[in-house]
């Protein structure tokens, strides 16, 4: 099975970034509970394993692909809380490599030079293969074209996901994705989740990190 670029890209990160916040240093600078050490450490340990099944050419398959994408979705929501944990703590001021490691930007001084983002990005599945979704998102003011549009700097994204011939989800069934800041990306299911409805709704997000309003959903079912 082809290997997912989010998957390649999310392994060279956590690795990266479990390895340095939890050396002794880190610990005591983050402020790191022995439970957080725990996850995250056994985490990397299985995330490894599942790594080199999913890499290996004679072991990838659909159970291999099953197991490191529930391992991203449960790795990604893990991170995400540490991330929010070091950007959140006033205590500390983050030089450039930790800015740079764990993938956080430096905080904005001043106001916005740009508003809020008045359009927002047209999604489209432009491929589907087992537990993988592949989307672009494209401008709405030039459907031919992927550009985010000037003063953009992401795409915000939420999901929901339904039984199929359920009625479509409600507000507050949506959970918020990974923002992405390329134009084609994936998203990543389970073998559980097959057969079931995806309806994936974008935004931008300008360079000061304001949210324009939704899109309309995408939707489409998990294969």
């Amino acid at each position: 099975m082809t290997l997912s670029f989010k998957i390649l890209r999310y392994n060279y990160f956590v690795n990266s970034f479990i390895s340095f916040i939890f050396t002794p240093a880190g610990i005591l600078r983050y402020g790191w509970t022995p439970l957080q050490v725990s996850t995250g450490t056994d985490f990397m340990d299985l995330w490894n394993k599942h790594m080199d099944a999913y890499v290996g050419p004679l072991s990838n398959g659909h159970a291999s692909v099953d197991a490191i994408n529930a391992d991203y979705l449960t790795g990604f929501t893990m991170t995400q809380g540490f991330r929010s944990q070091i950007s959140g703590n006033s205590t500390i001021t983050l030089t450039s490599d930790e800015l740079l490691i764990c993938n956080l930007k430096k905080a904005s001084t001043g106001g916005s030079t740009t508003g809020i983002p008045k359009t927002s990005p047209a999604l489209a599945c432009y491929a589907t293969s087992s537990l993988v979704l592949n989307f672009a998102a494209m401008n709405p003011a030039h459907l031919f074209k992927r550009a985010k549009g000037d003063g953009n700097d992401a795409i915000g994204l939420k999901m929901a996901i339904t039984d199929a011939g359920a009625p479509p989800p409600k507000p507050e069934a949506y959970i918020r994705q990974e923002d992405e800041t390329n134009t084609e990306f994936e998203m990543l299911f389970t073998s559980d989740q097959v057969g079931k409805t995806v309806y994936l709704i974008g935004f931008y997000i300008n360079a000061k990190g304001v949210a324009g309003k939704d899109g309309l959903p995408c939707v489409v079912t998990i294969v």
